[in-house]
């Protein structure tokens, strides 16, 4: 991206660029949609990505931690770092065999709709199992961190990537954790403005100084948004998206601010920190503005 580019330029295309790589993960609606369907509802949603006028706006700076996170009407919450005996970061997860996670959250099963979908399908044993325990992993963490609205959390067995919250009456939320090695595009700095895409924004300093930008934009199921917190950490671009379920018409049951908590946690930061170590990804390929 050019030094000499305008920043609301910027970051117009980097939202485009977040937003474009969430829809391109996500599959079709519940797999019952031929494949067509999704790439026309990939082709709305570019199209009202080129439309929206995105500036930046003055957002400041929430420092995560022990500290506080101001909330709108001037009240507060408390983040507390959790009492887990969480092993040290270079401990953590590490790539030699490690005692399943308890209690074992049976993955759900999902077909790839396309040969060229990421599927763990083909992978040796033993990496295919250092992925699956990751996901046990991320799978129990998110279930604390996100809101009960979200429902239980369960991995999806052939995309270590992708997970599902389900709810008592029977919703459906698509979750995305991504630890990707980086292309080398630069991260959004600065929320944008809101606009008929982007709904909101909320900008973080997390643990160790990483600046974390979460926003909910307009999902292609109809009055419906997705939230997403983005930010880099050692050699990945991280992200963590909460899906609406297309089916129940139902937006996404978390804020901007309750996404940037979840990625201020200590423990996710451990797992965060192992993927980016240990990447299950294939390298994002950043294209400015294509």
């Amino acid at each position: 991206m050019g030094d000499n580019m305008p920043e609301d330029h910027q970051n117009a295309v980097l939202v485009r660029d977040a937003m474009e790589r969430t829809v391109a993960e996500l599959p079709t609606v519940h797999d019952l949609v031929p494949t067509a369907v999704a790439q026309g509802r990939r082709r709305r949603l570019r199209a009202r990505l080129g439309t929206a006028t995105v500036v930046a706006c003055v957002a400041g700076a929430v420092v995560f931690g022990v500290g506080a996170l101001p909330l709108g009407g001037g009240g507060e919450t408390t983040i507390r770092p959790a009492a887990t005996g969480t092993p040290a970061p270079s401990e953590s997860l590490a790539p030699s065999p490690v005692p399943e996670p308890k209690p074992y959250r049976t993955p759900v099963h999902i077909e790839p709709t396309s040969s060229d979908e990421p599927s763990m399908a083909n992978l040796p044993a033993a990496e295919r199992e250092r992925r699956e325990q990751f996901q046990q992993r991320a799978a129990l963490l998110l279930d604390e961190l996100l809101p009960d609205a979200v429902g239980l959390i369960r991995p999806i067995d052939l995309n270590v990537n992708h997970y599902q919250g389900e709810t008592k009456d029977g919703k459906a939320f698509r979750i995305i954790f991504s630890v990707r090695p980086s292309g080398g595009g630069s991260p959004l700095k600065s929320c944008p403005e809101k606009t008929a895409v982007v709904k909101d924004c909320e900008r973080a300093t997390l643990p160790g100084g990483r600046q974390a930008i979460a926003f909910s934009f307009l999902s292609d199921s109809p009055g419906t948004t997705a939230t997403l917190v983005q930010f880099s950490y050692g050699n990945s671009d991280v992200s963590l998206t909460v899906n609406p379920d297309p089916a129940a018409k139902a937006t996404a049951p978390v804020t901007s601010k309750q996404l940037l908590t979840a990625a201020g946690d200590p423990r996710f930061l451990d797992l965060v920190q192992y993927a980016d170590k240990n990447p299950m990804q294939e390298r994002q390929i950043s294209i400015p503005g294509g």
